[in-house]
C-alpha cells in the first residue's frame, strides 16, 4: 500500500512539472527572436585650407585656419532567428529599423545601410555649418516587452555646434508575429486619449511629489508645452513606459523624464488587443 502511495505522488509530482514545463515554453515560444550587434565608426579630420580664398564663403561655425574633427559610430542590435518563419519576421524588423532609424531604403542590407548613414553624416560634416570637432553616435538596443512585442530604444547623442549635445532617445515597438510597427493608435483609441494624457498628468506629479500643475511650473515642467501623449513609449512586460526628451516638457538641465503606468491604471481604456498580454 505504502509502495502505491509513493508511486502515485511520483506520477503526480512529474506530471505537474511536465505541464509547468510546458506552460513556460509555450509562454516564451515568442521569445525565439535573438539580438545581435553590429557595430561601425569612423574618423575624419579636414586640415586646415592653404588658401584664404578657398576658406570664402565657409559658415561662421568653424574657422577654415583650424583642423577639424568627426566621428561617428553606429552601434545598433537587429534581430535573427533559427526558425524559417520568425526569420521573415525579423527581416520584416529590420527592414524598418533601417527605414525608421538609419533613414535608408530597406532595400539595403544592414551593413550597406550602416555604411550609408556614415556617407551621409560625412556630406553634412564637409557643409559650412558644423562645428570644428563634431560626433553623431548611434546605440540601438532591443528588448522583450509585453508577450508578442520587442521594444527598440535608440540613443542618438549629436554634436553639431551650439552650447552641447543633444542625445535622443526614439522607442519603437514590434509584433514578433508578424513584424508589424505598433503605433499609439493600435494600443489606445483615440477616443480614450484625453483619459490617457489625465492618468499621465496624474502620474508625473506622483512622481515629481507635487499636488497640482502650480508646483510643476516651479519646477520647470510643463511650463512652456501643456500635458501631451508622447510616441516614445515602450510596452514592458510589468508597465507601459512614456518617454519624453529634453525639452519636451521640461528644460534641456532637467533632461529627459519617463512615466510609467500600469496596466491596471490604464485598463479601462486601453485597446482589447492588449488588455490580456500581462
Amino acid at each position: 500500500m505504502k509502495r502505491h502511495i509513493i508511486l502515485y505522488r511520483e506520477l503526480f509530482l512529474g506530471t505537474c512539472f511536465a505541464l509547468l514545463f510546458i506552460g513556460c515554453t509555450s509562454n516564451k515560444e515568442w521569445q525565439n527572436i535573438e539580438f545581435y550587434n553590429v557595430e561601425k565608426m569612423e574618423q575624419l579630420t579636414e586640415k586646415p585650407l592653404d588658401d584664404e580664398e578657398d576658406s570664402v564663403g565657409l559658415g561662421q561655425l568653424h574657422d577654415a585656419n583650424e583642423s577639424r574633427e568627426m566621428d561617428v559610430k553606429v552601434d545598433m542590435q537587429f534581430m535573427k532567428s533559427e526558425n524559417v518563419a520568425n526569420e521573415k519576421v525579423c527581416n520584416l524588423i529590420n527592414g524598418q529599423l533601417i527605414e525608421l532609424l538609419l533613414k535608408q531604403s530597406s532595400e539595403l542590407s544592414i551593413d550597406e545601410a550602416i555604411a550609408q548613414y556614415i556617407e551621409d553624416v560625412k556630406t553634412e560634416f564637409h557643409g559650412d555649418e558644423v562645428a570644428n570637432v563634431y560626433h553623431d553616435h548611434l546605440t540601438g538596443r532591443a528588448e522583450y516587452g509585453i508577450e508578442n512585442v520587442i521594444n527598440y530604444r535608440l540613443l542618438e547623442d549629436v554634436f553639431t555646434g551650439g552650447a552641447h549635445p543633444c542625445k535622443l532617445t526614439t522607442i519603437l515597438r514590434f509584433n514578433t508575429q508578424t513584424g508589424e510597427f505598433i503605433t499609439l493608435d493600435n494600443v489606445f483609441p483615440t477616443i480614450n486619449r484625453p483619459q490617457l494624457q489625465d492618468i499621465l498628468l496624474e502620474k508625473l506629479m506622483k512622481d515629481q511629489n507635487v499636488h497640482s500643475l502650480d508646483e510643476l511650473h516651479q519646477k520647470g515642467i510643463l511650463e512652456m508645452t501643456d500635458m501631451f501623449i508622447s510616441n516614445n513609449f515602450a510596452l514592458r512586460e510589468d508597465s507601459i513606459e512614456f518617454h519624453y526628451n529634453e525639452y519636451d516638457i521640461a528644460p534641456y538641465a532637467y533632461g529627459a523624464c519617463t512615466i510609467c503606468v500600469s496596466y491596471e491604471d490604464v485598463k479601462d481604456i486601453i485597446s482589447t488587443t492588449w488588455e490580456n498580454r500581462k
